[in-house]
């Protein structure tokens, strides 16, 4: 249909100019010295066309304020014609609500963005990214999480900030590789479990009443742990706390202790503590 990757982007209803300098506010593409478009960057345009899925090789997809259906009447959801040559993808301020099952046929994805476009939930078919390293979810309105993300044995960093629906984040119990979870400001109600490498934790702004579990966090790394439980409604910690590996800092701020526990001094590891001053 198209002799090549710049007769392709000929057909889109809006100009992209390539190999200009990047400005992530603007339009535009990069592409290999041999033609082919390995990135596009799309920002403030009516719709993404169909046609993209004709760009073999692209890896880099980055939409910004920009429709994904078909003429704008939510009839045909144009993730489906992603071409499956993509490593990253960024989609931001552009509405989406749910995603198709055919999100599961980007195997190669190693980097998934959705930033505040409205997304309720995930495809079970998200457990198909096997390659997916990076899974940036925030401001958005999820209120769970599907139970085949466990099979993302790859996945070592995941935001979900500032999804205030989100209740549980049970569905990440046993990741085997998660070194960074950004939860702060959702409605989560207890710690997730058996994340062994695991390394930054930021659970600021939630629901937790008590930290259970936390000993099954970050056991098999020597790195340097930093635990962020500030502004919940923690009444208790676990005296398995000791156990957690190399703690360095601790954030139990803004919470409803009414003394501080006697055995967190015995963590010999810990140089940084927030706490209330009442203690």
């Amino acid at each position: 249909m198209f002799e090549n990757d710049e007769n392709v982007i000929k057909s889109f209803l809006f100009d992209i100019p390539l190999n200009r300098s990047k400005d992530f506010s603007k339009t535009y593409g990069l592409k290999y010295e041999n033609g082919n478009i390995h990135r596009l960057n799309i920002v403030n345009q009516k719709v993404i066309p169909s046609t993209i899925f004709c760009l073999k090789y692209l890896k880099r997809l980055y939409i910004q304020n920009t429709c994904l259906y078909c003429c704008n009447c939510q009839q045909m959801n144009l993730i489906e014609y992603f071409p499956p040559s993509l490593t990253e993808l960024s989609i931001k301020n552009t509405k989406i609500t749910h995603l198709s099952e055919s999100l599961g046929k980007l195997i190669h994805l190693q980097t998934l963005k959705l930033s505040n476009v409205g997304l309720t939930s995930l495809p079970n078919s998200i457990g198909n990214l096997s390659s997916l390293n990076m899974l940036y979810l925030p401001y958005n309105n999820l209120t769970s999480l599907p139970i085949t993300i466990k099979k993302l044995q790859l996945l070592q960093q995941i935001t979900l900030k500032n999804n205030s629906y989100l209740h549980s984040v049970e569905q990440l119990n046993g990741l085997e590789s998660l070194e960074i979870l950004d939860a702060r400001h959702c409605s989560i109600e207890n710690l997730p479990r058996n994340l062994p490498q695991l390394i930054d934790l930021y659970m600021s702004n939630n629901n937790l009443k008590n930290l259970n579990g936390i000993q099954t966090l970050g056991y098999r790394t020597n790195s340097k742990k930093s635990f962020y439980f500030d502004m919940n409604h923690i009444r208790s910690v676990s005296p398995l706390i000791r156990n957690v590996r190399n703690l360095y800092l601790l954030k139990l701020n803004d919470n409803e202790l009414e003394t501080l526990p006697p055995y967190i001094s015995d963590i010999r590891s810990l140089r940084i503590l927030y706490i209330d001053k009442k203690f």
